[in-house]
């Protein structure tokens, strides 16, 4: 199992991201705002000590960056859901200003439907 995250900078595409993860099988994500540092530079005076500024400036921001993350049951499942959100988002992902996706393998869980998978199960999934 791994944790697939998406880091969207583009969240107009959100909605159809969703409706693509649950055509593929995957029914729960967490989405969270984000900023990048480059996005939050660009707003930062340097006139101002760096808390205040970074206070002042969340609210100047305007649209922020959308993080997801979702647990998917394996690397071809990842990708394939990777592929979908790739195509989504204009067909490639290293275009400045599109965003970020990857993995990371899960070797412990608990709570949430995770809880009712054994880790046998998780690994010999593989």
């Amino acid at each position: 199992m791994y944790v697939l995250f998406v880091v969207l900078n583009q969240p107009e595409h959100l909605g159809e991201i969703i409706r693509k993860l649950k055509v593929v099988g995957i029914h729960s994500a967490t989405i969270i705002d984000s900023v990048g540092t480059a996005q939050l530079s660009k707003s930062m005076s340097r006139e101002i000590p760096f808390i205040g500024s970074l206070m002042r400036n969340f609210d100047e921001i305007g649209d922020n960056n959308k993080t997801m993350f979702t647990v998917v049951d394996s690397k071809e499942q990842a990708v394939k859901i990777m592929d979908e959100i790739e195509k989504i988002c204009g067909g490639d992902m290293s275009k400045p200003g599109t965003g970020i996706m990857f993995t990371i393998p899960i070797d412990m869980a608990r709570g949430g439907s995770l809880s009712r998978k054994s880790m046998d199960q998780m690994y010999h999934a593989e």
